[in-house]
């Protein structure tokens, strides 16, 4: 399994090129928001990033305030796909259509990157009630992608899609689902995820603790910016009981406690939440390989 980070900020970057010099990261680029300099990026982060994976940057359209039209960012994605491809191991196809009857728009769009002469595009689909997974198999597509639609963490209904692709060797990549329990189930083959992000900017640490019982050994840690304050399924850090053994895991990478306190201590929080997501990745993959 491999967990892909999404569009870490490279400040987070050197935070790891600085603590953990040896981390390899999966990372997932969005065409919609890519670093200034591309080669300086590449060349920086070489020694701490594994594969790359490149998003269409519908998503980040849809959620913020881009100012560029959907044809602009199609031919953006277009063209540097067109001169870039061998860079990335996944190179997502352009879904302008989150809606579960967009299959038709899709696929125009997915005809248009081919004709180009664009090769391995992964697919996405948005809809697993109906024909669009036996489509790209029948097609002969060696990857797809699950992408937004309502019910898709429904292990009733994301698991025996995933299963069917697999059994006809395709690779599956999640979108957004980095749940341990619906990764440690399915055969997907990759996912990605900016919980990391989220977590840092709301005060979360998750802590993948070795002496918790069971497969799923996450601590969830909570940094509040200010006295008495609370999140729902996180520990308050003040009161967790293995905060020794958890000061101990940070001073590995040079951190103390108070350096995660607070709006300050995000970066930091950052830097743990790639570190919990690599951790994670591998813990998958030898349950995937155990069962």
């Amino acid at each position: 399994m491999d967990i892909y980070l999404s569009s870490p900020a490279e400040a987070a970057l050197d935070e790891v090129l600085e603590r953990a010099p040896g981390t390899k990261l999966n990372v997932l680029l969005t065409i919609a928001d890519m670093p200034s300099d591309l080669e300086a990026y590449f060349t920086r982060y070489d020694s701490i990033i594994n594969q790359v994976a490149l998003d269409c940057g519908m998503f980040s359209k849809n959620n913020s305030n881009l100012d560029i039209t959907t044809q602009q960012l199609f031919n953006k994605h277009a063209t540097h796909l067109k001169y870039n491809r061998d860079r990335y191991k996944l190179a997502f196809s352009f879904d302008q259509s989150f809606e579960p009857d967009g299959f038709e728009i899709n696929q125009v769009h997915l005809a248009r990157l081919e004709s180009r002469g664009i090769e391995n595009i992964t697919p996405v689909v948005h809809n697993l009630r109906n024909f669009e997974v036996n489509a790209f198999i029948r097609k002969g597509h060696t990857s797809i992608a699950i992408g937004r639609q309502e019910g898709k963490t429904n292990p009733e209904l994301l698991f025996p899609k995933v299963f069917q692709a697999t059994a006809y060797h395709l690779y599956v990549h999640l979108f957004g689902i980095t749940d341990f329990n619906l990764l440690v189930g399915c055969p997907a083959t990759s996912c990605d995820s900016k919980s990391w992000l989220d977590d840092a900017k709301t005060g979360v640490v998750r802590y993948w603790n070795p002496a918790n019982p069971g497969e799923n050994k996450t601590d969830v840690l909570y940094f509040p910016d200010k006295q008495g304050k609370t999140k729902p399924s996180t520990q308050v850090y003040t009161e967790y009981e293995q905060l020794d053994e958890f000061k101990r895991f940070i001073g590995n990478y040079g951190l103390k406690i108070q350096d995660l306190n607070g709006l300050e201590g995000g970066m930091y929080r950052q830097f743990l939440g790639m570190m919990y997501y690599r951790t994670l990745e591998d813990v998958v993959t030898e349950l995937h390989r155990k069962n």
